[in-house]
């Protein structure tokens, strides 16, 4: 039995890691899909099951990882919730779990996931990655801190400072947003420490934004003679995926690379909004004076 993020850690430093035949995944998030992708290419593994207590509609992972997942193999046991560990004589045997149906909306405005009375029924299992989300734990926050808590129970902050309703207190990342990306708590500090520099040598506490020049400017696109005149939308490039017989056998890329013609039109899709307006433009003319 592994934590997720462990089991992933320990496989991308190269660090032994043991799983039986059937390998069982509980979440539904990025970090459970990485779990289960990256168990169905060791060798060991035979079989891998994720379970989720809600819909695939409702499972957080990307959509795209989600669709390779299944291709490459990997059983979703949707409506379906653990309740208990099965285990003899020490060892790992499976998961006995519970069928669930939807309920009315939680606080992340996705329907609760409800248990049907009477469907328990096992999984078995040799080995099992936990992929299920954390909560911070600030029951220590008292009213008398300052810090507002919302509902979900994460820290509530000024949106483009990190600031709570404490001088001198910042928070960011799950603390804050819930279960979110790595690169978005790490966005998080970044602005949380410029605001505690700011506040620790008594500047006020405020994002200050520098307008950078760009290398050269694109004139914003004229408009329409007719309001419903058709507006011609350049297609997304579909990246071609390595073939799901040639994933299993290893870690190569899934996602190959483009091909120039491919590349550069994917770049003429950019909308440049930097430089889509006249105030834009305005403000870069005043950089010459």
């Amino acid at each position: 039995m592994f934590d997720s993020i462990e089991f992933l850690t320990r496989v991308n430093l190269n660090k032994p890691v043991r799983v039986g035949g059937r390998v069982g995944v509980i979440g539904g998030g990025n970090a459970a899909v990485d779990a289960a992708r990256v168990a169905l290419r060791l060798n060991e593994c035979q079989s891998v099951q994720v379970i989720y207590r809600r819909t695939r509609a409702e499972m957080p992972a990307f959509a795209e990882e989600v669709d390779a997942l299944v291709e490459e193999g990997a059983e979703l046991r949707l409506l379906t919730a653990p309740a208990a560990i099965l285990a003899r004589n020490g060892t790992l045997t499976g998961v006995r779990c519970t069928r669930m149906e939807l309920g009315e909306p939680d606080e992340s405005g996705r329907r609760r996931p409800v248990p049907v009375p009477g469907s328990e029924f096992d999984i078995p299992l040799d080995t099992l990655l936990v992929a299920i989300g954390e909560d911070p734990d600030l029951k220590f926050l008292g009213r008398e801190s300052g810090i507002d808590v919302s509902r979900r129970g994460t820290a509530m902050v000024a949106k483009e400072t990190q600031a709570t309703g404490r001088a001198g207190v910042f928070a960011g990342g799950d603390a804050v947003t819930g279960p979110d990306t790595v690169v978005a708590a790490m966005a998080a500090g970044k602005v949380a420490a410029e605001m505690i520099d700011n506040y620790l040598r008594g500047a006020a506490v405020q994002r200050h934004y520098d307008l950078v020049r760009p290398s050269h400017y694109v004139p914003p696109v004229a408009p329409a003679e007719q309001e419903d005149a058709p507006v011609e939308m350049p297609v997304r490039v579909e990246v071609s995926l390595l073939p799901v017989a040639e994933r299993l056998g290893g870690f190569a890329e899934v996602e190959l690379t483009l091909t120039e013609e491919q590349a550069m039109r994917e770049a003429g899709r950019c909308l440049r909004c930097d430089l889509q307006t006249e105030d834009a433009k305005r403000q870069l003319v005043n950089l010459d004076h």
